[in-house]
């Protein structure tokens, strides 16, 4: 877990002061909060997709029923 705000960051449940690690520590510390970010932006657009995916189903479900309906009513 790392926390920008007061420079910490918490790792196997033990706070550490990022100006007391190596600048190596600190690179890591910066890459975990760059993958972090992207992974909450993914997580984002993911929703988004899903939400996108369920629409098109709907609108699949509604226009099969629409040509069932149309078949039912037809007169042979």
């Amino acid at each position: 877990n790392m926390e920008d705000d007061n420079n910490t960051f918490t790792l196997d449940d033990k706070v550490y002061n990022i100006d007391d690690v190596s600048d190596k520590a600190k690179f890591v510390v910066y890459n975990l909060n760059e993958l972090s970010t992207k992974r909450r932006k993914i997580d984002g657009k993911l929703a988004i997709l899903n939400a996108a995916e369920l629409g098109f189903i709907t609108e699949l479900r509604e226009e099969v029923a629409e040509t069932e309906e149309v078949k039912e009513g037809e007169v042979v």
